[in-house]
């Protein structure tokens, strides 16, 4: 494959990737009653201390429905992350930008587990966040793995 047509292909891979999501979005806007319960969670949000005079936002009662539309976004999202990943393998695509796109399935997969946790009551807000950035670290811990892996097997970066 020309260096000119793999620059096609990986451009057209993103474009797709980003329309995929904008689409993704609508229709859940659309479908779901994403709008008022983003509205319900955002006004019931209170302060809460983390240490003196440190406080982060919580939802002051649950919002299972909320949690759950947002898992369904993150597990199909992951889905098309997945799929992106073995197109760009296929097309050779640069080490660095097949690990990013690891990565982020990586986390995007954490976050629906975390989302589904959060839906049915077994993790609290305050957990949720912690591990969700614990997930974000995992991501960037595969995403550097991933990186050097890539780079030894299949040198043509």
């Amino acid at each position: 494959m020309s260096e000119r047509s793999h620059s096609r292909l990986s451009r057209n891979l993103r474009t797709a990737s980003f329309g995929f999501f904008l689409v993704l979005a609508g229709v859940f806007l659309v479908a779901h009653p994403l709008a008022e319960e983003s509205r319900a969670f955002l006004a019931d949000l209170r302060p809460t201390p983390i240490f003196d005079h440190i406080y982060y936002p919580t939802p002051s009662s649950p919002h299972p429905v909320f949690y759950h539309i947002l898992r369904n976004f993150s597990i199909i999202w992951s889905i098309w992350l997945a799929l992106s990943i073995v197109i760009q393998l296929a097309i050779k695509e640069r080490p660095r930008r097949v690990a990013h796109t690891l990565g982020d399935c990586v986390f995007w997969i954490g976050a629906s587990y975390l989302l589904e946790m959060i839906s049915i009551g077994t993790l609290s807000f305050g957990s949720f966040v912690a591990l969700l950035i614990v997930a974000t670290g995992l991501s960037l811990i595969v995403r550097a793995i991933a990186i050097l892996v890539l780079e030894k097997l299949r040198p043509w970066s």
